[in-house]
């Protein structure tokens, strides 16, 4: 199982790195933006108190979005660019394990191995765990050493939590994303269905926010329960978050792993 990982690790290392470095370009941009935004942070804050509440909400808008420092962050990089990146990645990385290696024809060398393929299973789906925390590190905790070049205060809990949560947010996102590999025999397929739900959800989320007679539908979206403006300006975490993403990773995988020992694998 441990050679799975590792060679799963090296055949995906590029991507991960690729992926892990464009979040860390975008946060530096950020944090070296944002001592030439607070000097007009005032006004700017004013402006948003007089926007409506829903569309504030809707796009993770507070008047602390740009008079602190997690809030400017969390507006700019965690409403929308840290969370495609992080989709890409794990959708990329979860779609190829399985429907990649059987669309390459690869999966043979695997099955001839003397592993079961829940070992195979197990191994590739480590190894999206380990890419997950290498990106999480070097695209959010990467803010502290950044935050002190510029001699920015910074709220280390908060970024702490959210770099947590986030992971949390990229396992859902795995086990999702093997599910759907251990179905399709191509790559695309895999990944399109996965991105397709995602950007369904982002969508679900906003329209929820933004009417109240459809406020429940905010309920069936990860967007909702991935809540950065709240982690990052109060430190609060909906418990539910909890619950859904590891019920998400947890229940993806299981039914990933059944299917994908079921089903039959031209080779």
């Amino acid at each position: 199982m441990l050679n799975i990982f590792w060679r799963t690790i090296k055949e995906k290392k590029w991507s991960t790195i690729i992926y892990s470095l464009a979040g860390l370009v975008f946060l530096w941009l950020y944090v070296a933006l944002f001592p030439t935004v607070q000097e007009s942070a005032t006004n700017v804050s004013q402006l948003v108190k007089n926007l409506p509440p829903g569309l504030n909400k809707a796009f993770g808008l507070d008047a602390k979005s740009f008079t602190t420092f997690e809030g400017f962050i969390a507006g700019k990089h965690y409403s929308l660019v840290w969370p495609i990146l992080l989709i890409g990645l794990v959708a990329s990385l979860g779609s190829a394990f399985l429907a990649g290696e059987i669309e390459k024809g690869t999966i043979g060398i695997l099955l001839s191995q003397p592993l079961s393929r829940a070992k195979i299973f197990l191994g590739k789906f480590m190894a999206g765990i380990f890419c997950i925390i290498i990106f999480v590190i070097i695209s959010v905790l990467s803010v502290f050493p950044l935050a002190k070049v510029y001699g920015i205060a910074y709220q280390s809990e908060n970024q702490l939590t959210l770099a947590l949560v986030g992971f949390v947010f990229g396992l859902a996102i795995l086990g999702l994303s093997m599910f759907f590999s251990a179905i399709f025999s191509e790559k695309g397929k895999a990944t399109f269905t996965v991105v397709g739900i995602l950007i369904v959800m982002y969508f679900v989320n906003i329209i929820a926010l933004l009417k109240d007679n459809l406020d429940k539908l905010k309920y069936f979206s990860f967007f909702y329960y991935f809540n950065y403006s709240d982690i990052l300006i109060h430190n609060i975490i909906d418990n539910w978050s909890w619950w859904v993403f590891g019920g998400a990773f947890l229940v993806g995988s299981l039914l990933a792993l059944i299917w994908f020992n079921q089903r039959d694998v031209a080779i």
